[in-house]
């Protein structure tokens, strides 16, 4: 079944519509934006609504294409495109060319998804470039951070491994590598049968390409990058997810979010967009009314 791709400012085009409408309905004749798009399309788990990124969503559609192209060597697809535009190379190194046609410069912008997700399962270790592929247990870039100097940049790993034994050649991964990198590398294990080496996508665990993978990888690209994996960003996760799985009509959950975000039209917030010119608490008329002086410290929000 084939899908229909939209192009990028088509996309654009109908996220802005989106974003529009949301905002109308949300605050009538007013249309005050209290939070970017951009930010309601993060995850509900990192603090957004989870809404989905039109133009992220097209670059997984269209990297389903490209996932196909490098992977189907033998499609009559893959065999015209690689006769035109990368004759000599494979998809992940291809380039746009001279006069190319909209449907190569749909797939060819998915380029970077591809190459953000794939990952090689190490087999005989004659298709893989040590320095330039994805191919170590690290989930946050695949590759080797030990700088190339003892060993030439197109060096496969076929040469890491004692042929004889079948085993990783140890002496010369703890020379060549740092110590975090050598031990990424001896932790894959290696079959003495030799199979050719394959290429899989990194984000799922089977190592088959989805949409959905495809789409997360797409707004690490697009977006803004969201926060590390720290602690913190953990328990921030832990937090969220505690409020959005509460036994509470959705109303109040969204209300929590608001509030949680600052984006309340409180006097605070309204004074700061200069809709009001009195940002005083009315009820205690002692301090500006921020969302923790609403709820938590107004002494009027004591009593109650």
């Amino acid at each position: 079944m084939s899908v229909f791709k939209l192009p990028h400012s088509l996309c654009d085009e109908l996220a802005g519509m989106i974003r529009r409408f949301w905002w109308d309905q949300k605050e009538g004749k007013n249309k005050m934006a209290w939070l970017s798009w951009d930010k309601m399309c993060v995850p509900k788990e990192e603090g957004g609504l989870g809404f989905q990124d039109l133009k992220a969503f097209n670059l997984a559609l269209l990297a389903k294409q490209s996932w196909r192209l490098q992977m189907n060597n033998n499609s009559l697809v893959h065999r015209v495109l690689k006769a035109r535009y990368f004759p000599n190379t494979d998809f992940l190194h291809a380039e746009l060319g001279t006069k190319p046609s909209f449907a190569w410069r749909s797939i060819l912008a998915a380029q970077t998804v591809v190459q953000s997700g794939y990952h090689w399962q190490v087999g005989d270790g004659k298709s893989i470039g040590v320095w330039t592929d994805h191919w170590l247990p690290r989930p946050s870039t695949f590759r080797v951070l030990t700088p190339p100097t003892l060993l030439p940049v197109n060096t496969t790993m076929d040469s890491l491994m004692d042929q004889e034994s079948g085993e990783w050649n140890l002496n010369l991964i703890n020379q060549v590598f740092f110590h975090e990198d050598a031990t990424s590398i001896l932790s894959i294990p290696l079959s003495r049968h030799k199979p050719k080496d394959r290429m899989i996508w990194a984000f799922t665990p089977r190592g088959r390409f989805t949409i959905n993978s495809a789409y997360k990888v797409a707004r690490t690209i697009t977006q803004l990058p969201t926060s590390a994996e720290t602690s913190q960003s953990n328990k921030q996760a832990r937090f969220w997810c505690h409020i959005w799985n509460l036994h509470i009509p959705n109303k109040i959950k969204n209300f929590m979010w608001k509030a949680c975000n600052n984006i309340l039209p409180i006097k605070a917030n309204l004074y700061h967009r200069q809709v009001i010119d009195d940002p005083t608490c009315e009820a205690c008329t002692l301090e500006l009314k921020t969302v923790g002086h609403l709820f938590w410290e107004c002494n009027v929000a004591k009593e109650l």
